[in-house]
């Protein structure tokens, strides 16, 4: 069954959403642009997504992008994360590829390498990622296949769409009005059933206590293990991180760590492990090398870097500092 929905930004102004929710299945909000600062959230934002959750209007949201680089795109991943970590949104987090004079203008491979670095960055998080923009850059620009994994939202004004690839979603009119709201507004369809798809699967701040956040393989942090997966006695580790091993579905600890190590589950799981690189960082700064990727550069949480990797009692030290650097460099610095 066809949905039909807006998207809106600060360019609709105040909007009166308790009108709006008679006419609409559902709303895509923007949450900012660009980089990850807050000059750059969209001002609108809180109040659009508090009135959605407050009216129940299923709302998804999207960050407009101006990345040339992975560096660039995973800063606007996490202008992303810090906007919504408070919001249940029933409707992908899209990542808007549209900007000729920055994104537009690095080459295809670039473009799909940009998209990526966004996208599994929110999914580490547990976030449903979809990818928009017009149907001439779905054709000529967005050609890697990269975006055939996530769900496409096209934009053409137009009465057919006429685009062979799959889509979730299309934005077919720009000028649409919609009572409650002073402007005009985009106006698009959903062919997908997103709700379901999202609060089933539990993604976007959904829970779902038939589904395991994690999977095998994956690098986790936490702050205490058990001894079986049904124990309710929580021990403290040795480490406080490991690889998922094995996991029990439905159990009440479902995530084995290592071979023998404990089991965890979600609330004891502090964050999934990502890796941090700075491969053409020059210099011979730990900490300039963390701000040249936009990493936090106090003294706690290069703490924190050297414990995930394997370094005690951490004092700042250059050998200390020179070996958190070399990882960094090779891509291999546990965050």
């Amino acid at each position: 069954m066809v949905k039909h929905g807006i998207d809106v930004s600060k360019f609709q102004g105040v909007i009166d959403w308790q009108e709006v929710k008679k006419h609409i299945d559902f709303a895509i909000i923007r949450c900012g642009y660009g980089s990850d600062d807050e000059n750059q959230d969209d001002p609108f934002f809180k109040r659009n997504a508090d009135e959605c959750t407050r009216l129940k209007i299923p709302f998804g949201v999207y960050l407009y992008s101006y990345a040339t680089n992975e560096k660039e795109a995973l800063s606007e991943a996490n202008h992303v994360l810090r906007l919504v970590k408070d919001y249940q949104m029933a409707y992908p987090v899209y990542y808007d590829l549209e900007d000729n004079n920055t994104t537009g203008r690095q080459s295809n491979e670039m473009i799909g390498n940009i998209a990526q670095t966004f996208a599994q960055r929110l999914e580490q998080e547990g976030y449903y990622v979809g990818m928009y923009a017009s149907l001439f850059w779905f054709r000529t620009k967005l050609t890697s296949s990269i975006f055939n994994e996530y769900t496409k939202w096209v934009a053409r004004y137009n009465d057919k769409l006429d685009y062979d690839g799959s889509y979730g979603m299309w934005q077919y009119s720009a000028t649409g009005t919609v009572l409650g709201i002073d402007t005009m507004v985009d106006l698009n369809y959903a062919y997908e059933d997103f709700p379901a798809i999202i609060e089933e699967g539990g993604y976007n701040n959904f829970s779902n206590p038939n589904i395991t956040r994690y999977k095998i393989g994956d690098e986790v942090e936490f702050h205490h293990v058990f001894l079986t997966s049904e124990s309710t006695q929580p021990l403290m580790p040795y480490r406080h991180f490991g690889t998922i091993t094995r996991i029990v579905q439905g159990a009440r600890n479902p995530y084995l760590i290592g071979k023998d190590a404990g089991w965890v589950n979600d609330q004891v799981i502090e964050q999934r492990i990502r890796y941090l690189s700075a491969p053409d960082y020059t210099g011979t700064s730990f900490t300039d090398a963390l701000r040249s990727i936009q990493e936090d550069t106090s003294f706690s949480n290069r703490s924190k870097l050297a414990k995930l990797n394997g370094i005690e009692n951490y004092q700042g030290t250059q050998r200390q500092n020179d070996q958190l650097l070399e990882l960094l460099k090779q891509g291999r610095l546990r965050a």
